[in-house]
Formats: structure tokens, C-alpha cells, sequence
């Protein structure tokens, strides 16, 4: 591809996995209910835990692809010439309090060689940009480094050496033998250890490398756990952690399942990606501000999915110590008409929100990073040379940096609410809160597999079973079995059945997939579970749809999904249930939602607020309790539109300073429509 997408995309653009709604057209309109004032209370005495700085990284590019912006420039922000890092972009990412880098990025990273990008230029030269500069750039910026290993490559001596040529004193001892790394590191200009905690076996590990290849749960975790005993015998102190399924809404396969369960005695943390919504249309359907409705809308259910995984480690691991790194997050606009949504006001907001999540103590976030930092196709500053633009992502990172405490504190508020029929991978918010309920009955129709003719593969029934023999000639997108049954609009259906392989080679293994009747094509309405591939044994697989408002049946389909490359070897599918459910439901949401904290020294305040009225700005009253105010500033994101980019005008969205006036103690402003608002509050 000529852009690097977060690795999810590349599946998503073809097929709708793990969603819990439709990918189509939200289900209804959304609503505006009361555009009243809003009220916040803070109550500075009641401190939640100190502010974890570690959430505000984010991703460099350093891919050994050829290209020279990624492996030579880092996407902007190394001087191949000079061998440093360009000066203006490091004062960008110290402006931003980039605390945490990771390198080498995305699914580029699966067969990433490091020991290719370390030593002498002359004898990497398509690698300017290598391990020992991003380091550099590190020290420079005053970040921490996470590096990615190239999990379908790396083998636990590899791991080690790496280990060695970062974390090993350069005293000659050459712990494992071979090349002295910490020498080589020496030579590499920095003869002190750089001392790196944080690696990850892989990214997104469970759907492959893209190049054919792909592990099975176990084959997973018995790597990492032989490359991390492999790194921890050169260096105790450093963390691998486990890539978990992205899940949306908690609902998690068999891959998550058995990695924790398989390396719970060892995992230092786990990791997740954060992408919500996801969309993906050109056409301007629905409108921006039903869009990003829909999407600020999706708070309560981020918040809930990581309660619901650490819930979920705890089960699995029997330990309360596995903290969760978030090493990507955005919202996943792919897709440039009318305008490029990853880059807009909206989308700014939506990271905004997840920023306050990710900070909150119960979701035992370590570090996080947001996808991604300079130029390429997601980056919040744009540019390889002077003049460089702040993107609107780029300055929600800025205000917190510069406008936030040191301790989360307590802060409530009142105010009004909306609704959303959402869609795009997020739940409905209406009326009141509710929750999941599943019914009963098995409600898909007593009746046989209807099979179609396909090429590449041999299938039959053997009774309520379908057997698959996949012959390796081609890369085959199987859907040719697959049963009807009528169905309600907007109504969640669960499906659950059993699928069993063996030897099958392919990155996209055997699962199910439900859908609107009317077929993928017609309506882009339909939702896949995890997949199995290898040899297995019979493993449950579940999945949640949501119909469309105009829904009338359903299709039931025993699924491969093609673009893997060729497949070979058999799977058998069976035991196929469907109940209807009710989805769980966060209510209605809020306009505007608070995040608060102080200073060490009790003397100053400081808030967080983002208003999701998209076009109308809402007074807003602060009352601090015990804590009469005397001073007030406040600064605020806001544009023209939720839509409104700074691509063709670089100021278009930007950060000013807002008025605020104190009464009695208390403090009142206006919040711009669709904005994000840093106040300080300071009592003599």
C-alpha cells in the first residue's frame, strides 16, 4: 500500500469484524435532547490517583520498507544529513508532552529485522533511520521507548541480543556470546545503557502477517514465552507484553483466551488497539454532525469494554497485576471525501474522550500511544520541512500538556443529553441506562445447509455439519454455505456455533458470519466472529449483529474470509445457534463531559471539557467545593464545523484563549460548539 494504516483497516476495508452494530447507515437520526447550561462540581479533596503522564505517546515510523520517508526520515522527524533529529519537530513533540515513543509501528513491524538497522550507515543504507537514531530522537524529545519485535521473525536469541545492545554496560562480558551488541551500541555513539523496560511481542499478532503467515493462539504464546525468558536472562527488569484481540465491546474470541491463559504466570501486560468508530465511506453518508454524534457518543461503551478486559485478565490469569498498554488509538476514519475525518475537529474530540478513559485509575492503563505522530497517513503534525502544520489531534495532546495537574480529583456534571441510533462499531445511546440481555430461545429455523458451487475447495453436509476441503490452489473467500431466517430491524441476534480445522494453512481461518439477507453487497451490513486456523479441536465461536431499520431476514454463513492468500487443509463447521438479545445500553449520552485535577501543592485546578454540541456553544458554570476561586483562565479547540480541518487553512482549527467570569466563588464561561476547553482555577 502507498499509506500505512493501523493493521485493522486492512480487514475492515472488505469486511465488518467483531462490529456489534452495522457498518452501514446508523439506525436512526440522531437527537439533540436539551442544550441547557451545564453545571460541574469538583470536589478537589476527593483525589482518584495521580495523573499517568505515560498515556500521552504515541507511534514513529521507522519501517525497513525502502521508502525513504518511513526508513530514513521516520516520517519527519530525523535528518538522514545531519544524523539528528530535525530540531522543530522534537520541539513539536516536547510542545505536545510526547512521554512514550514506539518503533517501529504498525504491521510493518511483523517482519521487522532490527539487527538490520544498527551499525555503521555504509552498511545499512536504506536504514538511516534505525534503532540506535530512534533512540536518539527519544533522549531528545524526553521520551521512553516501547519497540515493537517483529513477532513472525524474531527468534528468543535475537530477543536477547537486542536486550543486550540496549540495556548491557559496554564492559566486554558479550552475555550471549557471539557479536558484542553492547559494543556495537558503543560504536553507534552511545557507550552508556539506554535502559528499555517496554517491549511488545508483536503487533496485532492474531490476524497475521499479511504476507500469508499466521500463528495460532498457542503457537503465539509459547514464543513469547521463550522470548521473554530469553530477554529477562540478559535483563530482569524488562516487560513483553501479549497482544490481545482489538475487541469494541468486550466481546472477546478464543485467541485472547488462551494467550492469557497460556502466559498468565509470565505477561507483564497486555495490549489492545483503540479504534472506534470505524468508517470507512467516501459518499458523505451521514452527515459530518450525525457522524461525529454517533462517535462522541461512544465513551460510556470504551469505557465499559476495558472494564469488561481487565475483569476478564483477572479470570484468566488469576492475578490483579496485569496492567493493559493501549500502544494505538484513534478514530478509524479511512477515507478522504468529503474531507479526511482522521484529521478533523470531530475525530480530535473523540481522542479527547479517550484520553479521559485511559486515564481513570480502574482501567489500569500502564502507557499508551496515540496512531500517530508525524505526517504518513494518520499524523497529528504535517510536514517534512518548514512551515509545519498542527493538525487538530495535535493540540488536545498540547492543552493537556500544558493545562493539567498532577492528581485526578472527583468532578460531576449536569447537563443536557442526546441520543444516537449509532452504528459504525458503536452501540446506541438512548433513554436510560439498561442491561445485556440475552434470550433463551435458539431461533434459527430447523432446516439444511444450502450449498453452493465453489471453485478451490470440496464441501458437503454430514448432517447438521458442513466440511470444508480447501485444495491450495487459490485464496478463496468462502461463503457458500449458509442458512435464512427471518429477523426483526434494529434487533441484536447472537450466533454461536463450533468450528474444527486441521492443517489449515492460511492467515484467514474458518468462522461464521451474519448478515442482512439481502447480502453484503447490497447493504455492507454484517458481522464476523474470530476465526480458527491449524489443527484444532472444536472451538466455540460467538458473534453479535444488529439489524438494519429496514431488515427483514438474515443469512447465517459458515465463513472464510479471502485476501490471505491461498488456503489448504479442512474445516468443519456445526452446532449453529441464534437468540435474539438486548444489547446493553449507557443511556443517553451527555453534552459535556469533565475530566479534573490539581496541582501538588492543593493551590491550582485544573479541567478538561469537551462539548459534543455540535453547533450551538452551552454556558457552562464551575463550582470547586472548599476551594473558592480567585483566578480563572481557560483555552479552547474549536473551529468552524465538527468537519473543519486545518489541510488548506492551518489555523483553521486552533487553540484561544476564552473568557471566564467568577461570582461568589464560582466560574462561568461559554463553551464553543464542538470544542475541547483547559481550564485553571487558582485560589489564593
Amino acid at each position: 500500500m502507498g499509506r500505512q494504516m493501523p493493521a485493522a483497516s486492512r480487514l475492515l476495508l472488505f469486511s465488518c469484524l467483531f462490529l456489534v452494530t452495522d457498518c452501514g447507515l446508523p439506525s436512526t437520526h440522531s437527537l439533540a435532547l436539551a442544550a441547557e447550561p451545564a453545571t460541574i462540581v469538583v470536589r478537589p479533596q476527593k483525589a482518584l490517583g495521580p495523573v499517568n503522564r505515560l498515556i500521552f505517546g504515541d507511534n514513529m515510523l521507522g519501517y525497513a520498507n525502502g521508502r525513504n520517508e518511513y526508513c530514513n526520515l521516520g516520517s519527519g522527524i530525523w535528518d538522514p544529513e545531519t544524523r539528528a533529529s530535525v530540531p522543530e519537530v522534537a520541539a513539536l513533540a516536547r510542545g505536545r508532552g510526547l512521554s512514550v515513543s514506539r518503533w517501529p509501528g504498525g504491521c510493518e513491524a511483523h517482519r521487522f529485522e532490527w539487527k538490520k538497522t544498527v551499525g555503521p550507515l555504509a552498511e545499512r543504507p536504506n536504514q538511516k533511520f534505525g534503532l540506535p537514531e530512534f533512540m536518539q530522537n527519544c533522549a531528545d524529545i524526553g521520551a521512553i521507548a516501547i519497540i515493537t519485535l517483529g513477532d513472525f521473525v524474531i527468534t528468543p536469541e535475537d530477543a536477547a541480543d537486542i536486550v543486550e545492545y540496549l540495556n548491557s554496560p559496554n564492559d566486554g562480558k558479550n552475555p550471549n556470546g557471539g557479536r558484542d551488541w553492547a559494543a556495537v551500541r558503543a560504536a553507534d555513539g552511545h557507550p552508556a545503557p539506554w535502559g528499555v523496560v517496554w517491549f511488545e511481542f508483536g503487533n496485532e499478532s492474531d490476524h497475521g502477517d499479511h504476507k500469508g503467515g499466521r500463528f495460532t493462539p498457542r503457537e503465539y504464546a509459547d514464543r513469547f514465552l521463550a522470548t521473554r525468558r530469553a530477554m529477562r536472562a540478559v535483563d530482569p527488569r524488562v516487560k513483553l507484553g501479549a497482544v490481545l484481540e482489538n475487541t469494541r465491546d468486550g466481546h472477546v474470541g478464543p485467541w485472547t483466551r488462551e494467550v492469557l491463559q497460556r502466559t498468565a504466570k509470565e505477561l507483564d501486560f497486555a495490549i489492545h488497539h483503540c479504534y472506534v468508530p470505524v468508517y470507512h465511506a467516501n459518499d458523505g453518508k451521514p452527515p459530518a454532525e450525525e457522524l461525529f454524534a454517533i462517535a462522541l457518543a461512544a465513551d460510556a461503551q470504551i469505557a465499559d469494554l476495558y472494564r469488561q478486559l481487565n475483569a476478564l485478565i483477572r479470570e484468566l490469569t488469576g492475578r490483579d497485576d496485569v496492567p493493559l498498554a493501549i500502544t494505538e488509538f484513534n478514530g478509524h476514519f479511512v477515507q478522504e471525501r468529503p474531507t479526511p475525518y482522521r484529521h478533523c475537529l470531530g475525530n480530535a474530540l473523540v481522542n479527547a474522550e479517550v484520553l479521559r478513559i485511559l486515564m481513570q485509575p480502574e482501567h489500569r492503563i500502564a502507557l499508551a500511544n496515540h496512531w500517530q505522530f508525524a505526517n504518513e497517513y494518520w499524523g497529528s503534525v504535517k510536514g517534512y520541512k518548514p512551515p509545519y502544520v498542527k493538525r487538530p489531534n495535535y493540540y488536545v495532546f498540547e492543552l493537556y500538556h500544558q493545562h493539567f495537574g498532577d492528581v485526578l480529583v472527583e468532578a460531576d456534571v449536569a447537563c443536557g443529553r442526546f441520543e444516537t441510533g449509532g452504528g459504525f462499531g458503536v452501540l446506541p445511546r438512548r433513554g436510560k441506562a439498561a442491561p445485556f440481555q440475552l434470550y433463551p430461545d435458539d431461533l434459527l429455523p430447523k432446516q439444511d445447509w444450502a450449498l453452493t458451487p465453489v471453485k478451490g475447495a470440496a464441501h458437503r453436509t454430514e448432517g447438521d455439519t458442513v466440511a470444508v476441503e480447501f485444495d491450495g490452489t487459490q485464496d478463496l473467500n468462502y461463503y457458500h454455505a449458509q442458512k435464512r431466517m427471518p429477523a426483526e430491524p434494529l434487533t441484536g441476534y447472537r450466533l454461536s456455533g463450533w468450528v474444527k480445522t486441521e492443517g489449515l494453512t492460511t492467515a484467514s481461518g474458518a468462522g461464521f458470519q451474519m448478515g442482512d439477507g439481502r447480502g453484503w453487497p447490497a447493504t455492507h451490513s454484517a458481522a464476523c466472529s474470530s476465526s480458527v486456523i491449524g489443527t484444532s479441536d472444536w472451538t466455540r465461536l460467538e458473534l453479535d449483529y444488529v439489524t438494519l431499520g429496514d431488515t427483514k431476514d438474515v443469512q447465517v454463513i459458515c465463513r472464510r474470509i479471502g485476501g490471505a492468500g491461498p488456503v489448504k487443509g479442512r474445516a468443519w463447521y456445526r452446532g449453529v445457534e441464534v437468540r435474539k438479545f438486548r444489547p446493553k445500553s449507557y443511556g443517553a449520552a451527555p453534552l459535556v463531559t469533565v475530566n479534573a485535577s490539581k496541582s501538588r501543592d492543593n493551590a491550582t485546578l485544573f479541567l478538561m471539557i469537551v462539548n459534543k454540541s455540535l453547533r450551538e456553544p452551552l454556558p457552562c458554570t464551575i463550582e470547586a467545593e472548599g476551594f473558592p476561586v480567585t483566578e480563572a483562565r481557560a483555552w479552547a479547540l474549536s473551529g468552524p464545523a465538527c468537519d473543519a480541518t486545518n489541510e488548506k487553512e492551518p489555523l483553521n482549527v486552533t487553540v484561544r484563549e476564552h473568557g471566564v467570569k467568577l461570582d461568589g466563588g464560582k466560574a462561568s464561561l461559554r463553551l464553543p460548539p464542538c470544542s475541547v476547553t483547559a481550564v485553571e482555577m487558582r485560589q489564593r
